[in-house]
């Protein structure tokens, strides 16, 4: 073998040494960031208010298959082949995961509601029909929606004998949307009463700390329903 073919030889070797010593790196690290102890390297974010106790995986579930299928199926879905595609590793989070814990039946606004044809238009406003419409995760948060978001379904509202001092109707003229969360509980699970004089609503200031998380419920301490134990 002359010099030169000894030359591209050692050169080929060294460029397959790199080769595996990268992918044995490569390999370690993923496996590290997989152990429970360093999870917090990888996280999204912070997990929202209430969910201190919460595991990774009572929310995050396994797509069904291994990653081979995962990844031949997603191949078939781009072809065409396949109605639908399949998430690679873990699935998304979806109602039915939130609704495991935090199902009531005495939900005012449940989101199986928002999926009907008359909400179309308010769910290009606020995707109220997904939990994560208005509690995304990993936010630090209690509610990532705006203040503002009952305009959405009732810009339009009257309310016959109107109880409180200003009317719902002239509130909505005025677009003081976020008077209606200072007044009333959007999922109505805290026992409370409703508050029928205008001057004795919640604040905004209270509102906002309770939506970010730094303060508890505004509305009542009691609660109808508790949320369950994810496990």
């Amino acid at each position: 073998m002359n010099k030169n073919a000894q030359r591209k030889a050692r050169a080929r070797r060294k460029i397959q040494a790199y080769y595996i010593v990268g992918g044995i790196v490569s390999l370690a690290c993923i496996l590290l960031l997989l152990h429970p102890d360093y999870a917090y390297l990888h996280v999204n974010g912070p997990l929202n208010t209430g969910h201190d106790d919460v595991a990774c995986d009572d929310c995050h579930k396994p797509e069904r298959g291994n990653l081979r299928q995962q990844l031949r199926a997603n191949v078939q879905y781009l072809l065409g082949r396949r109605a639908k595609s399949l998430a690679v590793g873990y699935r998304a989070v979806n109602n039915y995961d939130c609704l495991h814990c935090h199902h009531r039946p005495n939900d005012r606004h449940p989101v199986s509601r928002f999926f009907a044809p008359r909400f179309r238009e308010a769910r290009e406003q606020v995707p109220a029909q997904y939990c994560v419409g208005c509690h995304l995760e990993h936010t630090g948060r209690r509610v990532t929606a705006s203040m503002t978001y009952c305009k959405a379904c009732h810009e339009k509202i009257v309310v016959k004998n109107d109880p409180i001092t200003i009317s719902h109707r002239q509130l909505a003229r005025d677009g003081n949307w976020e008077s209606c969360l200072a007044c009333h509980d959007y999922h109505g699970n805290h026992k409370m009463e409703v508050r029928r004089d205008f001057d004795t609503r919640i604040s905004r200031r209270e509102l906002q700390a309770y939506f970010a998380g730094e303060r508890d419920s505004p509305y009542s301490a009691q609660k109808f329903y508790k949320a369950r134990d994810g496990s």
